[in-house]
């Protein structure tokens, strides 16, 4: 991987309500089940994931993990059954997909996250483009709970950031950009601050 730094004057972004990544997930309704309203799912085994219907997307989350696509609908369909509502709650999850052995799913789910979670702060891997290897460390996070101090978070601080993240993304369900017919289901994901 050649990725390039990007250096400039800071660019300040705030993480409240930050929207960092919008997937649209194509799952196939197996042949056994009969389900024509999205939030009527009951088993995630109903459905089987084909693809990510942008095609840049899913070749971008290659940077992550070859099956890191797999993951993240997995993760959807978690996310649609009410299960989980963030990456730890994915990660500390007994009904996670299966890729590792048990004593090292939370070391290796942790780190994919994780570094998913840097690439969506600090590059374009979200964007419906090829990605470009391109970091961004002029980004910097800030962020102003109630009637504390703002909180900034340059690239010097990606650690803590990233692990605050882990917990503190949300991950919802967008029924308005989801759709289901006969035999297919859309189901779009988007991952916010």
């Amino acid at each position: 991987m050649n990725t390039q730094t990007i250096n400039q004057s800071p660019t300040f972004i705030h993480l409240k309500n930050q929207l960092f990544g919008s997937y649209n997930f194509i799952f196939k309704i197996n042949d056994s089940y009969s389900i024509n309203e999205i939030s009527k799912l009951k088993s995630k085994h109903q459905f089987l994931f084909q693809k990510i219907e942008n095609k840049n997307q899913q070749l971008n989350l290659i940077y992550v993990d070859s099956v890191f696509a797999n993951i993240l609908a997995d993760l959807t369909l978690e996310v649609l059954l009410k299960k989980v509502h963030s990456f730890q709650g994915y990660i500390d999850s007994k009904f996670k997909i299966k890729l590792v052995e048990p004593e090292d799913e939370i070391r290796y789910f942790t780190y994919k996250f994780s570094d998913f979670i840097h690439l969506l702060l600090y590059s374009d891997i979200a964007a419906n483009k090829i990605y470009t290897d391109e970091i961004y460390t002029d980004r910097v996070f800030c962020l102003k709970e109630n009637n504390q101090d703002i909180e900034f978070f340059s690239i010097y601080e990606q650690q803590e950031l990233k692990n605050r993240l882990l917990n503190e993304m949300k991950l919802e369900i967008d029924f308005s950009l989801s759709s289901i017919s006969e035999n297919e289901a859309n189901i779009c994901l988007k991952i916010k601050s």
